[in-house]
């Protein structure tokens, strides 16, 4: 689990790419936010805003965009994201039983069919959050690198207010 590439295709790849600092170092001519480093912190990213938003989404091809997530990147953040996949192994299905999600997030990882099960469903909550990142960074008819990181700090204002109102800041 998490030990080779992450391939990310259609819009998907295309917001990763807008996302990432990495598409203007690799085409300086790319239109690009920047507001990530790197592929995989978007990947990461997105995975958490879509746990906590509780957002999915399926896969597509609506374009024949790509984004490779090269397996070093992968394996040297294998620890994150292997404590994300079990976060959302065990909040993803309410139907199954404490045990049985316990299991899917602990004891399956040598289970190649569960494995791929459980991808799916962390990509999906990926996925989700990749497509809120986007949305919300380029709202208001954001469309400079200013625009953007305004966008940026507004959300994380927001976000950081969702939490000290819940009371979940310590």
């Amino acid at each position: 689990m998490f030990e080779g590439d992450i391939k990310m295709t259609g819009t998907h790849a295309s917001y990763i790419k807008f996302l990432a600092a990495k598409s203007t170092q690799l085409n300086k001519d790319s239109t690009s936010a920047g507001i990530f480093r790197r592929y995989i912190d978007v990947y990461i990213a997105g995975a958490i805003i879509g746990m906590v938003k509780k957002l999915k989404s399926n896969a597509n091809t609506e374009n024949d965009d790509s984004a490779n997530i090269l397996a070093d990147a992968v394996i040297r953040e294998q620890a994150k994201l292997k404590m994300l996949y079990r976060i959302a192994m065990l909040i993803d299905n309410p139907v199954l039983s404490e045990d049985e999600r316990i299991d899917l997030a602990f004891r399956y990882d040598t289970d190649d069919e569960k494995v791929k099960q459980g991808m799916d469903v962390f990509n999906a909550y990926a996925r989700g959050g990749i497509e809120w990142l986007y949305q919300e960074i380029t709202s208001n008819n954001a469309s400079t690198n200013e625009d953007y990181l305004e966008r940026l700090t507004v959300l994380v204002k927001e976000f950081s207010e969702d939490y000290i109102e819940n009371g979940l800041v310590v």
